[in-house]
């Protein structure tokens, strides 16, 4: 099963993804794969980070100084996508219950492996929660095994909810 949770930007997604790591963790399943929290300087924000979820690894994914394809404002630092991210959920779709990827964006698009990785995961037996960019999600084939929550901040506790009603079902806990 794939939980794709999408939404216009500051409306909970990242806090879902978070909501229902600790959930799955909580079960006691292993969960990988990677987060892309913002970096603020001053109060504003400056820049992403890539972590690994397993290793805690960091990298600069984009910022207001990176040198490289643009983003708005921002500069993607390609390489880290190359270096961190793939390698965090290749290893999660080999080792883990659960593959995180917050976000799939146009970010994280530009790099070429990320996307292939992306196809890949989508195309295996292991359940994935994600982030996706509004019009990222356009791009993912529509599948079966494919849910698509929209949040917003009036409905998030609804849809959190009907998401762990079907991690339930999925898992067999109900």
């Amino acid at each position: 099963m794939k939980i794709l949770i999408t939404g216009r930007p500051g409306s909970g997604k990242s806090t879902m993804v978070g909501r229902l790591r600790d959930y799955l963790e909580g079960m006691g399943l292993s969960v990988g794969g990677i987060i892309t929290p913002e970096v603020r300087v001053g109060g504003s924000r400056w820049g992403f980070e890539v972590v690994d979820i397993a290793s805690g690894r960091r990298g600069l994914l984009a910022s207001v100084e990176t040198e490289g394809p643009s983003i708005g404002r921002y500069g993607v630092n390609v390489g880290v996508m190359d270096e961190l991210a793939v390698p965090a959920i290749r290893r999660a779709m080999l080792e883990d219950d659960c593959i995180i990827i917050d976000e799939i964006g146009p970010m994280e698009l530009k790099s070429r492996e990320f996307r292939r990785t992306v196809d890949e995961v989508l195309s295996s037996d292991v359940l994935l929660i994600a982030a996706v960019h509004r019009k990222t999600l356009q791009s993912i084939k529509k599948r079966e095994d494919i849910r698509v929550f929209v949040v917003d901040p009036e409905k998030r506790d609804r849809v959190y909810q009907r998401i762990i009603d079907l991690l339930g079902d999925y898992y067999g806990m109900r």
